[in-house]
Order: C-alpha cells, then sequence, then structure tokens
C-alpha cells in the first residue's frame, strides 16, 4: 500500500474492506486519477499467494464492459498481525446500477425500457465473454456493475474461487447483511461456483430492475431467497411482472424462466441466452447487434497479424484471447516450428500462453485439440533436453484436469492430457497441487473408460501412484473404485508386462493408503484377488520389476492375519520360496520375498499354537 495515499474508506464488502485512494507519485497531477482498492483478510500468507495465483490470469482480460484490475499485490498488517490481498481497480463517482434500481424503487417508478435493456445489453455481452474465457465472476449483483457515462457501463470486482471458499468469512458478512448473499445461485451457497452461478445472478438483477417499482427492498430480497426454494415461487414472482404491465413482460418471463432455475444443469448459458427475443433486443439497445458478436474475423486479418516471429505470435496470442480463429492459426503454426524435433531454446517460453488458451477456450474442442498437442510437444522436449527444468507450474495442471473433466469421452485427447499429467507429476510443487484437487474420481473414470488405450491406462496407473504415496486422503470411496479397476485390467491385460508392472505398483502404493478397503476387494468372492496376483507372477515370472513390485504388495498384504488364509489357499507361500530360489543376484528381491515369508510362517505357527490344547 505504499504507493498509495488511502483517502475514503467505503462500507465493507462481502470479503474485504474497500477504501478509495490515489497514487502517492501522482499527486501533484492537475486530476489524481482515484482508485478503489479492495483489502481482502487472508487465512494466512499462503492462501494470499494463491488467490493472488488464481487471480493473475485476469489482468489479461481485455473488454469494454468489464473493470479489470489495475494491480493485484499483498500487503501485511503488523498491528493486527494478518496479510491482505489488494486488488486495485476502477473507482466511479457515478455510482452503480444498485444506485439506479434503489432510486426507481424509493419513487415506486418504472424503470424505462430503454435504460433497462441497454444496460442489460452491456452486462450480457461482459458475461458471455468472461465465459468465453473460461472465467467465473462468482459476485455479480448491481453494486458491481459500475456507471461510467450516463449509457455505459461496467462490470467489476471479479473474484477468486480461493477467496469465495472461505466459509467462516462469508458467515459472518451473512449474519451482517444477508442482502450481500441474496444475488448468489443456490449451489454457490455451498461454495460450488460455475458459469450457470453468474445466469442466476444476472437473472436476480433482470428480475430486481422489472419489479423495482412494486416490490420495496425487503420484499425483493425475500422474493430472491424464496424462488431456491421451488419453482411455483418463481412463477408466482414472474405472474406480479405481467400483472403490473411491466414493459416486454412476456419476452422478460421468458428469460427468467431460463435463467433461474433451481438445478443449475437446466439454466440457459449466456451464449444461447443471446437467441432470446429480449436478449437480442438489450444488445441492440447497447449498441452491440448479434452480427457483430457472432462474425469471426477474414483469415486475411489473421493471417496479417500472424506475421513475424515467435514473439509477434506469442503477443497476437495473449492479445486476441476472445477470438478463437486466431487462437487456431497460431497454435498451428507455432507446432509447425515445434514439430522440427530439437532443442529449441525459445520452446520453454510458450508454456503459460498455451496453459491460458486450453483454460480460456474449454468449449471448443479444436482448440484443446491444437493447444494440448502443442504442450504435449514442449514438455517431452523439455523431458528430453532438460530433464532438471521440465515446466511444472499449477496452471499447467489446472489446464489439463480443466480439459481432462469437460472430455472424458475424447480418447485422443486424454491420451496426451494423461501423459502429460505423469510428466508434470514428478515436480514436487505440481504433484502436491495434484494431490490437493484430489483427482482420483477423474483417474478412475478414465481407466473405466479407456482401459484397452496403453497410453491412458499406463499414465493413469502412474498417476494413481504418484498422488497415492505419502498422501494423506480423507474420502476412501475413490480408492476402493481404483483397486477394483486395476485388478479388472491387470485380469484383462494379463499377458502385458508394462499394465502387469504398473498395475502391481499402484496396488502397493494403495495398499499402503487404506488397507481395510484393499482387504475387502482381494478377498470379494466376484473380484479375483490374490489368485490374479498369482496368475500374473505366473505370466511374468521372468520380468524381475514385475515381481519385484508383486513382492513389495505382499509384503504389505501379510501383515494382516485377515488375509492370510487365502494367501495360503492360493500357495503364495511356495510361490514366494520360488521367487526367492529364481533370483538369488536381486538383493532388493530377496529381501522382500523373505520378509514376507517370514511373516506368513509365523502366522502360521500362531495358528498351529492356538489349535493345540493346553
Amino acid at each position: 500500500m505504499e504507493k498509495y495515499q488511502v483517502i475514503q474508506t467505503l462500507k465493507h464488502g462481502a470479503l474485504g474492506l474497500n477504501v478509495v485512494a490515489l497514487e502517492i507519485n501522482k499527486l501533484r497531477t492537475a486530476k489524481p486519477k482515484k482508485f478503489l482498492i479492495k483489502k481482502v483478510e487472508c487465512i494466512d500468507e499462503q492462501h494470499a499467494n494463491d488467490a493472488l495465483e488464481e487471480m493473475m490470469p485476469l489482468l489479461k482480460l481485455q473488454h469494454l464492459h468489464i473493470s479489470t484490475y489495475k494491480e493485484l499485490f499483498i500487503t501485511w498488517n503488523s498491528k493486527i498481525s494478518s496479510v491482505f490481498l489488494c486488488l486495485v481497480m476502477r473507482y466511479s463517482r457515478k455510482g452503480s446500477l444498485s444506485d439506479l434500481i434503489s432510486t426507481h424503487r424509493k419513487l415506486k417508478k418504472k424503470m424505462d425500457l430503454m435504460v433497462m435493456e441497454k444496460f442489460l445489453g452491456q452486462v450480457l455481452v461482459a458475461v458471455e465473454y468472461l465465459h468465453q474465457m473460461n472465467v467465473v465472476h462468482r459476485n455479480i449483483k448491481p453494486s458491481n456493475i459500475i456507471m461510467i457515462e450516463e449509457n455505459y457501463c461496467m462490470l467489476e470486482d471479479l473474484s477468486a474461487e480461493t477467496l469465495m471458499l472461505d466459509e467462516a468469512k462469508w458467515k459472518i458478512r451473512v449474519v451482517e447483511d444477508p442482502y450481500l448473499k441474496s444475488w448468489m445461485a443456490p449451489e454457490a451457497l455451498e461454495f460450488v461456483f460455475s458459469p450457470k452461478s453468474d445466469i442466476w445472478s444476472l437473472g436476480c438483477i433482470i428480475l430486481d430492475m422489472a419489479s423495482c417499482s412494486y416490490m420495496n427492498k425487503a420484499e425483493a430480497l425475500a422474493t430472491r431467497e424464496a424462488i431456491r426454494e421451488h419453482p411455483r415461487k418463481l412463477l408466482k414472482a414472474l405472474e406480479k411482472i405481467r400483472k403490473h404491465d411491466i414493459a416486454k413482460a412476456n419476452d422478460i418471463i421468458d428469460v427468467l424462466i431460463t435463467m433461474l432455475h433451481i438445478n443449475p444443469e437446466n439454466r440457459i448459458s449466456a451464449k444461447d441466452l443471446m437467441n432470446f427475443p429480449f436478449a437480442r433486443d438489450c444488445l441492440l439497445a447497447s449498441g452491440i447487434p448479434m452480427s457483430i458478436i457472432q462474425q469471426p474475423w477474414p483469415t486475411s486479418i489473421t493471417e496479417t497479424l500472424l506475421q513475424g516471429g515467435l514473439p509477434s505470435v506469442l503477443e497476437v496470442m495473449n492479445c486476441f484471447l476472445d477470438r478463437p480463429e486466431v487462437q487456431i492459426k497460431a497454435l498451428e503454426q507455432l507446432l509447425a516450428l515445434v514439430d522440427q524435433d530439437e532443442d529449441l531454446p525459445w520452446i520453454l517460453n510458450m508454456v503459460e500462453s498455451v496453459s491460458a488458451i486450453i483454460l480460456s477456450h474449454q468449449n471448443n474442442f479444436q482448440i484443446q485439440m491444437c493447444a494440448c498437442k502443442l504442450l504435449s510437444k514442449i514438455l517431452n522436449q523439455a523431458l528430453l533436453y532438460h530433464p532438471d527444468n521440465v515446466p511444472s507450474e499449477k496452471y499447467i495442471v489446472d489446464a489439463l484436469l480443466s480439459t481432462l473433466r469437460n472430455y472424458p469421452t475424447e480418447e485422443e485427447l486424454l491420451s496426451m492430457v494423461c501423459q502429460m499429467l505423469m510428466i508434470v507429476s514428478s515436480n514436487e510443487a505440481s504433484l502436491e497441487h495434484l494431490q490437493k484437487l484430489c483427482t482420483f474420481t477423474d483417474i478412475n473414470e478414465c481407466l473405466n473408460n479407456f482401459p484397452h488405450n496403453k497410453k491412458i491406462c499406463l499414465s493413469c496407473l502412474g498417476l494413481l501412484w504418484s498422488i497415492t504415496v505419502n498422501a494423506v486422503l480423507p474420502n476412501k470411496i475413490p480408492l476402493k473404485e481404483a483397486v477394483q479397476l486395476i485388478l479388472k485390467i491387470l485380469d484383462t491385460y494379463l499377458s502385458d508386462g508394462d499394465r502387469a508392472e504398473s498395475a502391481c505398483s499402484a496396488l502397493w502404493v494403495l495398499s499402503l493408503q487404506e488397507l481395510a478397503t484393499f482387504r475387502i476387494v482381494v478377498t470379494d468372492e466376484d473380484s479375483p484377488g490374490i489368485s490374479l496376483i498369482k496368475e500374473t507372477y505366473q505370466a511374468h515370472k521372468d520380468d524381475p520389476e514385475v515381481v519385484e513390485n508383486m513382492c513389495m504388495l505382499l509384503s504389505e498384504l501379510v501383515l494382516y492375519d485377515e488375509i492370510m488364509p487365502e494367501l495360503f489357499s492360493n500357495n503364495i507361500d511356495k510361490m514366494l520360496l520360488e521367487i526367492q530360489a529364481r533370483f538369488t543376484s536381486s538383493e532388493e528381491l530377496i529381501k522382500l520375498a523373505t520378509k514376507a515369508i517370514k511373516k506368513m510362517n509365523e502366522s502360521l505357527s500362531k495358528v498351529k499354537s492356538d489349535k493345540t490344547p493346553e
């Protein structure tokens, strides 16, 4: 905060304190520019750094109707021993849409249709742009739509998931002022955010603008809370719009029915919303016709922009993130360069830009394929030429997981994504991020859908090993599913040595994590269990790597008495003795086999001792 001078403290927001400030080095200018700074108190320094990292891509957003952040920084308040994330944004003296609605509400005056359509059109294109860029606002409400000029508004105060998931802070703010959360979607109250959450909030704003002449603030608040409970409450609220003869009531009702579904899956998207008559009228009133929004650039313009070397192409990619046709052409151009299959000194400079494109265009499959092909080539070349400097930033993991979840049936795409996740998981920071995001369900889904795809299968088994080892995983259900899937793969592809080695390794690490679950699976009548381990040995007894991973697994299983009868019934003790005899030159294998045999003999002696009468 050293470079700013606070001149006014505003009302406390949902997540932090808002202040108006001037830049100190510009105080001598005729009209020093004012900025609004939101100071968000964070749990600790790690929380602040995570939020800052998540929000940095927002600085690249470019849209006429979005007030982007001037800068973001972290500061420490020694007086209260707290760390703050500071968000610096435009300050408007002209107020917000909330002020406009309040004025009409006090006068019990209907909002002029042209005014309503004009501002809603501008907000709608801003929201559609954010969603196209794979950005969720999370906090759309009238007070976050600021007036710049009489006919011009901007959407501000974009938030981050890291900040919005601070449940304790939200509960305190909601008790202080229930109005703060009244614009949020039903699922957002449970801290689940998506583009559809923004659509609900925008629908609430339309409802408030349409009803401000006949509902006071308390009634409007009660209505927004009621429509979350049952569809009948919404229909009742919409009928009042028709009853009070609001202009274009039927068209407004049509869009609100699609925007205010309690189930987010049934809610309309911003893009599809633009096809409704009322939304089209809003776009026209705002001066942004549909034809301009949807019209791609001519090829000649794209080709002209992309003339030049790598720095020029990357700059164009970053400046026109919202133009799919530019991104595709640029990615194809970069792919041609990288296909030279040699150590290119500039190749790592592309990683951040390509990851941003993957995140920004989740709905465009062609971009996903091109971007993932390029990123895969970059990571593989880095692994080949610079194994100690493989890119592993968190945003790479975020981009890859986003694609994995958005395209669960696209085999070619997922093959690249799973392999890249395996590469970046070799880095400690990336691995920690993967473990934090708990990707078991994602990996299980891939294994279930594509057991026939060897690349996907091996990558997923390797990922299971990576994210499980040394991890504390509270949810054990996906672990049991993983064990069942691995045993099924092992059974189906018994003769495949690569699958056998990876499967045994994954089973071993899963047994360390949750052996209670593993015991249920290996002793289940419907599961091949221990007999399959024996069959795997018979198929790969000459492969020391497969046998070693199998012995590691058995050395854990023999520690539990419940599994011991199953082990003896499958003659695992004899199999271990055979391994001892066959692999005399492998010290590690002998050690593992000897440990398991010793434990089985101890268990057998104990059973005999218990049966001997005193």
